[in-house]
């Protein structure tokens, strides 16, 4: 297994379905998110302006050829309320993997590329983001030594 940086020229399609799927599995935890297919174009274009805005990288994992795995990473993002720590943090805001190379450590290396890049870039805190029913990723960054710091509730109206 291979992880190297998003070429958009040979993986744009591979990371878009990938997108597509952990949207999916987030919809089948929380069935109020939008539909996957609609925002998969979209949100890509967002996390390649946020890269260039915040010192990111896509990281990808390659499986014989083919795209198996993705993470985000930004590497300079600033405090962004003034009650917050007011200091640039690196933030993972996505990681999946498909559900055949599941299993088989590779969120966990994906995980581990994407800390080393925030060392690398002077950060001194990293962040992540994970739903409350997600409790298979939750529990993967708690090995990684992530600490629930704020949890937001929701209310359907």
């Amino acid at each position: 297994m291979l992880i190297r940086a998003y070429d958009p020229d040979r993986d744009g399609n591979l990371v878009r379905r990938l997108l597509i799927v952990l949207h999916e599995y987030e919809r089948s935890l929380e069935p109020s998110l939008p539909e996957s297919e609609k925002m998969a174009e979209p949100y890509l274009a967002l996390l390649l302006e946020r890269c260039k805005k915040w010192a990111g990288q896509i990281l990808v994992a390659v499986d014989q050829d083919s795209v198996a795995g993705l993470v985000v990473v930004l590497t300079k993002v600033p405090p962004e309320e003034p009650n917050d720590v007011q200091h640039e943090h690196a933030y993972i805001t996505d990681l999946v993997v498909l559900p055949r190379c599941r299993g088989l450590g590779l969120g966990r290396s994906l995980l581990e590329h994407a800390e080393a890049l925030a060392r690398e870039s002077g950060a001194r805190i990293l962040r992540i983001d994970v739903l409350a029913k997600n409790s298979k990723a939750h529990d993967l960054y708690e090995q990684f030594s992530f600490q629930d710091f704020t949890i937001q509730m929701v209310k359907q109206l």
